[in-house]
């Protein structure tokens, strides 16, 4: 509801505009950005016109693709054996041992996984080939599966495809680590069948099959765990892109036009390139799909509108290898080797649908003759593009034919932008920008170049042009000329007609027709001349009286802009601190009204060390009613929906009976990177030496902890060690100087706290958080912050409920000149787990490239570009540069 009481329908998410409604196609021409949660024209080109040599598509495809590795070296079929290159000129014979049983030469095709894993097919089966050189090769085969393609997948192990059968595979385990002669076994002692608890294995997906009539062609995996699979059907008929999901494969879509692609790779997490034959040659682009994208009733897709070039392919594939890039082995026409590894660019700007158009929900005013008065856009609309916005007011909530359909009824148009005036009425409604940053009342706007549009609904053409009816009916179009779209980020709709000239002008102004000779076409009459002639100025009224409205939400730190955080912040006393994001100060002004609370507490330095971390304040949590209450400041377990997430909780809102709760989640003290110890804590470990009563809640040294037998704090105190010995005289001393000493040691272990901090991303400015927990510290509590160089200390993680800190494996570092490597210390040795064998050895100096040109260029002007400032190291020279554009 707006200021003047008028009832809003909000139209903000992809199922109130159409664009995913539940047992409806989405329109074909029309994308959802997620970025700005709006509508805008796909990227689409026209259906491809190819003349494609069907079979030698099918010769391509049976090949084995080229793999490549993250450093940049390659590896192919010469089609007598296996070779490598990329880190030195030239190649090198790379060598796969023997199979059994021996058979065909030729490997079906070549995978290299993420974990330096280099997967072969040959015989209808799959051997590892590590590397690294961890364990011996392996050859994995399955009775009932015929493996001819593969494909990485991202936590290890492969897919694989048996074309036959048209079915997915799961390769799965590792073979044994390399650790010398196994025992023999023995009747001693009972041993395992399999020694392996994770060995090689090949895992068909019974229902991963794809149905009759498909020719299953090519499998592809992305790096996060999607796939893929292509399938040919009979000549002329399109192929297939059929996804994996809950262990079933699902039809995408049919290429429009394309019949036998013959490589695939993903590009990202959302589309798929393929390659094309044009002739028996590659095509001269890949093919770009969005794998989700909007279909029309056929089920074709097209391809999106940047241009993929294919520039002088090695061979007709793709490199097998999980990459959010697709890359391929580029040389001259005629070489026999390749010479780089290329990466596939879009290399021209998006090219748009020029037409798209989509049907929103039907909205309701709740009584006949209810008149619709206002639409409201946050919207972009370039030169060249627009936007049409149909509407049809009726008392039938059935959503009526299209415009420009048969039997469509009197749809008034209404413009936004220029493009399409020229097909609507001379008299149609245009929008008008405000001078509002965004739609809502003191937000930034969602999209960066976009304005709030707003605009009178109205019937064109017609004595009395309101809108009525109690059913409002959009067809909203959109329209570009194919090098820009209209983004059109909310659209929210006002009814219930707010008149000035009903409201403040005697009954002489107002209307008197109605019915059909209201409906009837002609120039408008005085009185609804009038009505929307003082509409211009209502609308710049309410806009003002709404601003107003809205003011309270200056007060608030979750709306009010970025450049009044430092002013409310002066409110609560929140100091602003140099370089710090507006959006770090907005979670400290949102956690404020309970970190006040907390300040010169233990729970206040991890609240601030939270916020200053990442952490997000959330107010409004439902409390378990039959758990445990947690306390402020303490952690804290939070559940949302199956996952459960450490939390740093504030307070409550009826410390009573809990209620709704406030927390922090996300930085680094939930995330487990910061620990924080108080001192006198640290007189439990003493205890323990002793055999104190732990469970003793009056006594001032246990204060009631938990029995443990841990007697080590950190690596300065472990019992039995010279320090520990003399403390455990002094504390069984009676001498006054024995007294004396202990009652020393454990002063000295008041006032203090231990802040420890694990290296992370949000952790890495130690001094910053070192400032911060002063600062919130009271005057008279030593903060010492050091930095953890390990992710577990059992005694320190233990005094304070915590055994053990989950987080991702370290990956394997080479060794460096002057940087110190200390062997069974967290370094290993290994190979270098690189394709091309003579990179085991000091990398020559890659060529750097300079490009020189004009920061900025006008649409169509000519402009130079140089490279001439670039150079080659080692004595090579450059042979030429290529330009993409990135």
């Amino acid at each position: 509801m707006d200021v003047n009481g008028l009832r809003t329908w909000p139209l903000m998410d992809r199922a109130a505009l159409g664009m995913a409604r539940e047992g409806e196609l989405a329109p074909r021409d029309v994308a959802w950005e997620a970025d700005c949660a709006g509508l805008r024209l796909a990227r689409r080109q026209a259906a491809p016109v190819l003349s494609e040599d069907l079979a030698w598509a099918r010769s391509a495809a049976a090949g084995p693709s080229p793999v490549c590795d993250p450093a940049g070296s390659w590896a192919w079929w010469d089609g007598e054996m296996l070779r490598s290159g990329g880190f030195r000129p030239g190649s090198a014979p790379l060598v796969v041992p023997e199979e059994i049983p021996p058979g065909v030469l030729r490997p079906h095709d070549l995978a290299f996984g993420t974990d330096d894993v280099l997967y072969v097919a040959r015989n209808g089966a799959v051997t590892l080939v590590d590397r690294r050189e961890r364990w011996r090769p392996a050859r994995v085969a399955h009775p009932a599966f015929d493996v001819r393609r593969l494909s990485p997948a991202p936590d290890g192990g492969a897919w694989a495809l048996d074309r036959a059968r048209g079915q997915v595979a799961r390769l799965l385990g590792r073979p044994l680590r390399v650790t010398g002669a196994r025992p023999g076994p023995s009747e001693e002692i009972f041993q395992p069948v399999e020694p392996n608890p994770d060995p090689p294995r090949l895992v068909p997906l019974p229902e991963a099959r794809l149905p009759a009539g498909r020719e299953a062609a090519l499998i592809a995996g992305s790096p996060a765990g999607r796939l893929a699979v292509v399938a040919w059907r009979d000549e002329g008929r399109p192929a297939e892109l059929w996804e994996l999901s809950e262990g079933r494969l699902v039809l995408r879509f049919a290429m429009e036009g394309v019949r036998r692609p013959f490589s695939m790779a993903w590009v990202g997490e959302a589309s798929v390139a393929v390659m094309v034959s044009q002739g028996e040659a590659v095509g001269p682009q890949a093919l770009v799909y969005e794998v989700d994208a909007a279909l029309s009733g056929d089920g074709l897709a097209r391809p999106l509108g940047a241009v993929h070039r294919v520039l002088s392919p090695f061979l007709p594939a793709f490199c097998n290898a999980l990459d959010a890039t697709p890359r391929y082995l580029a040389a001259e026409a005629g070489a026999e080797e390749p010479a780089s590894l290329r990466a596939l660019r879009p290399l021209s700007f998006a090219t748009f649908a020029r037409r798209g158009a989509t049907r929103a929900s039907v909205m309701d005013g709740g009584s006949d003759g209810f008149v619709w008065h206002r639409a409201a856009f946050e919207a972009e609309v370039p030169d060249g593009a627009g936007a049409i916005l149909w509407a049809h007011a009726s008392e039938d909530p059935t959503p009526p034919p299209a415009p420009g359909e048969p039997e469509a009824p009197d749809w008034a148009p209404h413009l936004l932008g220029r493009a399409g005036a020229a097909e609507v009425a001379v008299d149609a409604a245009r929008a008008a920008a405000t001078s509002r940053a965004s739609e809502p009342e003191f937000h930034q706007g969602v999209l960066e170049d976009g304005l709030p549009h707003s605009l009178l609904l109205q019937r064109p053409g017609r004595a009395v042009r309101r809108l009525a009816g109690r059913f409002l009916h959009l067809h909203l179009e959109l329209i570009g000329d194919g090098r820009s779209t209209p983004r059109i980020a909310s659209l929210r709709m006002l009814g219930g007609r707010f008149s000035y000239r009903d409201r403040y002008l005697p009954a002489m102004f107002h209307e008197t027709l109605s019915g059909a000779e209201a409906a009837a076409p002609g120039p408008a009459t005085p009185p609804d001349f009038m009505e929307r002639l003082l509409a211009l100025f209502e609308s710049r009224f309410t806009e003002i009286e709404d601003r107003i409205a809205a003011a309270w939400l200056l007060t608030d730190p979750a709306s009010t802009p970025d450049e009044a955080l430092p002013w409310l912040a002066s409110w609560v006393g929140i100091a602003e601190i140099p370089g710090e994001a507006p959006a770090r100060m907005r979670e400290r002004l949102k956690a404020a009204p309970w970190t006040a609370r907390l300040h010169g507490t233990a729970g206040g330095v991890l609240a601030a060390l939270e916020l200053a971390t990442g952490g997000v304040a959330v107010a409004g949590a439902p409390v378990d009613p039959l758990g445990e209450t947690p306390a402020p400041g303490a952690l804290a377990l939070a559940r949302d929906g199956d996952v459960a997430h450490r939390v740093l909780t504030l307070g409550l809102a009826d410390p009573r009976n809990g209620g709704e709760a406030a927390f922090l989640f996300g930085g680094g003290v939930t995330g487990g990177e910061i620990v924080m110890v108080e001192g006198f804590r640290l007189r439990r470990s003493f205890a323990t030496i002793l055999g104190a009563d732990l469970s003793d809640r009056d006594d001032p040294l246990t204060l009631g902890g938990e029995p443990s037998g841990n007697s080590i704090v950190g690596d300065t105190l472990i019992l039995g060690t010279r320090r520990a010995k003399r403390l455990l005289n002094a504390l069984t001393s009676s001498t006054p100087r024995g007294r004396r000493q202990v009652e020393a040691f454990l002063d000295g272990l008041a006032h203090r706290a231990l802040v420890l901090v694990r290296e992370s991303a949000p952790t890495r400015d130690l001094e910053r958080l070192a400032e911060v927990a002063r600062a919130e510290a009271p005057a008279h509590v030593e903060v010492e912050v050091l930095r953890a160089d390990r992710p577990l200390r059992v005694a320190v993680a233990s005094l304070v409920g915590v055994d053990t800190y989950l987080s991702p494996p370290e990956a394997v570092k080479p060794a460096r000149l002057d940087h110190r490597t200390r062997l069974a210390d967290g370094d290993v040795i290994a190979g270098a787990g690189r394709l091309d064998a003579r990179a085991e050895g000091p990398a020559p100096r890659p060529p750097v490239a300079v490009l020189d040109g004009p920061a900025f260029v006008g649409l169509g002007r000519e402009f130079r570009l140089s490279s001439a400032r670039s150079a080659a190291f080692g004595g090579r020279g450059l042979a030429r540069s290529i330009f993409l554009w990135d």
